[in-house]
């Protein structure tokens, strides 16, 4: 697959799709998420849990992540600024020593505005000082950080504590467990009403992900959650689709 890898980097087959995010209140859409797909000439579109393990380890998600990073700005320049875009950043790419400089230099070159910008990282990812450095001066920058899946690892509430964290974002099996018909359910509610507390009292903004159907997006409401993400609000679309629909 490394070899597979090298030719979709030097043939430009990643490609980027766009997933709404959404106020629960009025509805609106607040930003994006970008997730990068890989559109093999054979196997047609790959999810990312099928290839990036491979790219982690030999290290062509570095160059993967930038190439992905000029694409996404490049397609949001014509978007509205009042909309977040949220990228997913590799655990790897972040501790390599000038990725804070490559990031910035990609959103100056773009003139992406960074408050307009918002790194995402796995809970379980965020490991050693590399990775922390580069989240700070990313957030003394100006750019917004957000703890994707949180509540899936035993991670968290280290990472709370000890990186610039703005955004919190709630693993999608807690939201599912929202609709499950048995006692999990009431549990699963009081851990997410739990979670929105502490982010709350952190001064961070919470976000549920894996919100499928509309009982789900109530719950997480009551649960005090503001913003939510989801097949309920939308699928990973091309930037055209969501550019008409703006």
């Amino acid at each position: 697959m490394v070899r597979e890898l090298r030719e979709a980097l030097d043939d430009h087959q990643f490609e980027v799709l766009y997933q709404p995010q959404v106020s629960l209140k009025s509805s609106v859409i607040t930003g994006y998420e970008a997730l990068l797909r890989w559109r093999h000439p054979l196997r047609g579109l790959i999810e990312p849990q099928d290839f990036m393990r491979s790219a982690e380890l030999s290290g062509l998600i570095i160059p993967i992540g930038l190439q992905a990073l000029d694409l996404i700005c490049a397609q949001i320049a014509g978007w509205d600024d009042a909309l977040n875009i949220a990228v997913n950043f590799s655990p790897r790419q972040l501790s390599t020593k000038n990725a804070a400089r490559e990031i910035l230099d990609t959103l100056r070159r773009s003139d992406t505005p960074h408050d307009k910008f918002i790194v995402e990282v796995t809970e379980l990812g965020v490991v050693g000082r590399g990775a922390a450095a580069t989240l700070h001066t990313l957030h003394d920058e100006g750019i917004r950080i957000a703890l994707d899946d949180f509540g899936a690892g035993f991670a968290s509430f280290a990472a709370l504590s000890e990186l610039p964290i703005d955004i919190l974002k709630v693993d999608q099996t807690l939201t599912w467990a929202l609709s499950e018909s048995n006692h999990p359910r009431e549990r699963a509610f009081i851990v997410m009403e739990s979670i929105a507390e502490i982010a709350k009292k952190l001064g961070m903004e919470s976000i549920a992900e894996g919100i499928e159907t509309a009982d789900q997006a109530d719950a997480v409401v009551r649960a005090g959650y503001n913003t939510g993400q989801g097949y309920y609000f939308g699928k990973p679309l091309p930037t055209d689709a969501h550019i008409t629909a703006m």
